[in-house]
């Protein structure tokens, strides 16, 4: 290649730093109408394709902070909601354990009044086989000792005497 540039330079046919005016001059007015087309017709749509992404991107940013604080705004109302209703859960639990513990109270309170109610029916019942015990005995023993006396008097008692005898010995005994 270096062959060949140095071929065509020796010619004459490349010259690559030869400054050509009337060159110069076609390209600087070419530039300046190209640039002036661009201006005219490229240059206003291109800027406001360019402004129009530039808002677009600004509004998307906006919008896009308008929901990120929305949903900061909606997870502080949810975990407020859930702060309270972990409050009312354990008020809730709480009030579950008072009842329970009242619950408690008055079931044992019930079952010792029952208990005591069923001790003063048992001594009373106790009470009165002991009374309706003795009673029995003093008939007994009155009559056993009627007969005792009637065998030491060798006599039989009339059943008027008889009867008349034994309330006057359970009296006595009742009397001790």
């Amino acid at each position: 290649m270096r062959v060949l540039l140095e071929y065509l330079a020796e010619e004459g046919k490349l010259a690559l730093l030869d400054v050509d005016p009337g060159l110069v001059i076609w390209t600087f007015i070419t530039f300046t109408i190209v640039l002036f087309l661009l201006w005219k017709f490229a240059w206003g749509p291109i800027l406001k394709a360019l402004d129009e992404r530039a808002g677009h991107i600004h509004a998307e940013i906006d919008r896009a902070e308008k929901l990120r604080a929305d949903a900061e705004e909606r997870l502080q109302e949810y975990m407020s909601k859930l702060n309270g209703l972990k409050e009312e859960g354990q008020q809730i639990i709480a009030e579950g354990r008072d009842d329970a513990e009242k619950l408690k109270n008055e079931i044992l309170e019930k079952a010792r009044q029952e208990a005591e109610g069923l001790k003063t029916r048992a001594l009373r019942e106790v009470e009165l086989a002991r009374d309706s015990a003795l009673e029995e005995i003093h008939k007994q023993v009155a009559e056993l000792s009627i007969e005792v006396a009637g065998r030491i008097l060798e006599r039989t008692l009339q059943t008027q005497d008889h009867e008349k005898l034994v309330r006057e010995t359970i009296q006595e005994i009742g009397a001790r």
